[in-house]
């Protein structure tokens, strides 16, 4: 039987339809462990979404989402156009079944790709002929690493595949980055966490790894955090209209770090 795919699984979490059974075997036993997984993952996409807008409304035209998992509502390219209809948007992911369903959502959708590639080799994705086509990587670029980098363990160095990435690009691009965290979580939502991270294990993505506000800041080294700096999803530039009492109450049990930075 096939492994489940942190992928899949994120758009089972979601409720999609692009994940098989044993992905949705997971999501049933990760609700045993974490409850309220959807909700996390679903403050996860709306982050998303306030990034790229956020990010739309302050010029940039041209996106780079790598880790992009399998297309839902409220893709990059829906929220950018909104704002822009002629933004560029390449997708990159190192997921076969993702990149084929991205292919088919963007066939008919003028100024978007998708590439396949690991987001730890950074010279394949901004090469790629698509990223070439569509990116004029002398003009400022928004990156969105959304839910990615916690799936990368830090012997593999994910900080350093994107210092590469960062210095591909020029003043005034952006960097989108959410990332798992028990900092400052509560019991027993933080053990709860815990507990479903450790799931991961036995999953195509075992490396899942939670990260500190120090660790996740220094992914942003040398770049300007834009307001509020660092926050959890549900709260990041949250209105509170779009988030339940359960992360109204206490943004921290999101277990996910959020920010967008602007390189000087």
């Amino acid at each position: 039987m096939e492994l489940p795919s942190a992928a899949r699984v994120y758009d089972a979490y979601l409720g999609g339809a692009h994940n098989f059974a044993a992905d949705r075997a997971f999501f049933a036993r990760a609700k045993e462990k974490l409850p309220h997984i959807a909700d996390v993952a679903r403050w996860n996409r709306t982050f998303l979404r306030r990034a790229v807008q956020t990010m739309a409304e302050e010029g940039i035209d041209q996106f780079l989402d790598i880790g992009s998992g399998l297309p839902t509502a409220g893709n990059t390219h829906e929220i950018a156009h909104r704002t822009n209809p002629d933004a560029r948007v390449v997708y990159a992911d190192n997921e076969p079944v993702a990149v084929v369903q991205t292919e088919e959502l963007l066939k008919d959708v003028p100024g978007t790709a998708v590439v396949r590639g690991d987001f730890l080799e950074p010279d394949a994705i901004l090469g790629a002929a698509a990223t070439r086509e569509l990116l004029d990587l002398t003009k400022p670029v928004g990156v969105l690493a959304v839910a990615l980098l916690h799936f990368i363990p830090r012997e593999q160095h994910p900080e350093a595949a994107l210092e590469r990435y960062k210095d591909a690009l020029p003043a005034g691009s952006r960097l989108a980055i959410s990332h798992a965290t028990v900092d400052g979580v509560a019991e027993p939502v933080r053990s709860q966490t815990l507990d479903f991270i450790d799931s991961y294990k036995d999953t195509q993505n075992p490396g899942f790894t939670a990260r500190d506000e120090l660790e996740f800041r220094r992914f942003f080294t040398g770049w300007e955090l834009l307001d509020p700096g660092v926050a959890f999803t549900s709260e990041w530039r949250s209105d509170l209209t779009d988030v339940d009492d359960f992360a109204a109450a206490n943004p921290k049990n999101a277990v996910c770090f959020a920010a967008v930075a602007r390189k000087p």
